[in-house]
């Protein structure tokens, strides 16, 4: 980690033409699950994050400073995210912190931040209650688990008319609050019955005690909440077994390492998704570039464009603010966003929850994730 914050102010130096003294760097905290369970989700959203850093730089920083980025792992903990945000705002004096993944361990990090009105800018964590709190210097780039269903399962009322929906998703603060979000979702609009509903280790490669359940009950659609290999995993299971349900599923599914994965299996499965790595459209297409550029593949889930943009927005939020020392300047910034990105153009209520996130939804045909509805 000090290699890759000193490597990146001496780039910047070096580009600073004639500059006799490097301006001081805008520090900029960052926690995430880079080892454990959910190392695949900290992992990309924590080189998205470097992937912007590096063209803010590039393009001459923050105000003319450059961002230095100070990162910590918090194994998907609580305890450890609190103490990886204790040492960024008592120790490395960061004002500051993108995180966490796990809204468990936001709301963690959260209750320190907010008494020492540090801000705290989640890219992943969905749970309606961080932005219940009263929290003025916290801020959501993603939708939360109802704005993601709220489309997804009007869809599939209305366009799939199933009676009955069995779940199976990961124990983890995403699984249960998607399950969670479309059950209540579902009641308000008279959806489907729940029959069956579990939720397996992220750790497990075995689904066969769930299916075998979840086909004798034979329900009309089965949603899936999982990242891309539990979710071909459990898609490839499910049609081995010869389960006829509607194939449902949360959008982290929704990558070209699940298409290549799940291969035929995944036809006919219906997904919600804000992004995907196959988008073509511009922004994304400046994603796509920097981030192979910089690691030698397009990523393989999209949470690392949810770390870009987070990056992104941040930046032209210290900026307009200019700088971060005074925090009700900094967050009238943050309220003022008016930002386009791979996901669409970002704006914040006051709440700090996004005004408004695009949601397609796809269903894979051809191998290919084809848009039928957003």
């Amino acid at each position: 980690m000090k290699k890759v914050r000193v490597l990146c102010l001496a780039l910047f130096v070096l580009c600073s033409f004639g500059t006799a003294r490097a301006a001081e760097p805008v520090k900029i905290g960052v926690i995430a699950p880079l080892t454990g369970s959910q190392a695949n989700l900290g992992t990309g959203v924590v080189n998205g994050i470097k992937s912007a850093a590096k063209r803010i730089n590039d393009e001459g920083g923050i105000n003319g400073s450059p961002v230095e980025l100070v990162i910590y792992d918090d194994r998907n903990s609580p305890d450890e995210g609190v103490s990886a945000a204790h040492r960024l705002i008592y120790e490395d004096k960061v004002k500051l912190i993108l995180g966490s993944i796990g809204s468990s361990v936001t709301a963690a990090v959260q209750q320190l931040t907010m008494r020492e009105r540090a801000f705290l800018v989640t890219p992943v964590s969905m749970a309606p209650k961080l932005t219940q709190v009263g929290d003025k210097y916290f801020f959501r780039v993603t939708a939360t688990a109802a704005m993601r269903q709220k489309v997804f399962t009007g869809f599939v009322v209305h366009a799939l008319k199933p009676k009955t929906i069995a779940y199976l998703a990961a124990n983890d603060d995403l699984g249960r609050s998607e399950v969670e979000s479309a059950e209540e979702t579902y009641a308000s609009i008279k959806g489907p019955k729940t029959v069956y509903k579990s939720f397996y280790d992220p750790a497990e490669t075995s689904f066969t005690a769930y299916l075998t359940k979840i086909k004798s009950l034979n329900p009309d659609a089965l949603f899936i909440v999982g990242d891309s290999v539990h979710a071909a995993v459990i898609m490839k299971q499910a049609k081995a077994m010869g389960i006829k349900s509607t194939i449902l599923s949360s959008g982290e599914a929704g990558t070209a390492q699940f298409l290549k994965l799940a291969g035929n299996a995944a036809k006919g499965m219906y997904l919600s998704l804000d992004w995907s790595p196959v988008f073509t459209d511009p922004a994304s297409k400046k994603f796509l570039d920097a981030y192979i550029l910089d690691y030698g593949k397009a990523p393989d889930t999209k949470f690392a464009v949810q770390g870009w943009e987070a990056m992104w927005i941040t930046a032209e939020a210290v900026r307009k603010a200019k700088g971060m020392s005074n925090p009700d300047k900094l967050r009238e910034a943050f309220l003022a966003t008016n930002w386009t990105g791979p996901r669409g153009k970002w704006t914040f209520r006051e709440n700090g929850d996004p005004a408004g996130v695009t949601t397609f939804v796809v269903v894979v045909k051809d191998n290919k994730f084809v848009k039928v509805s957003g």
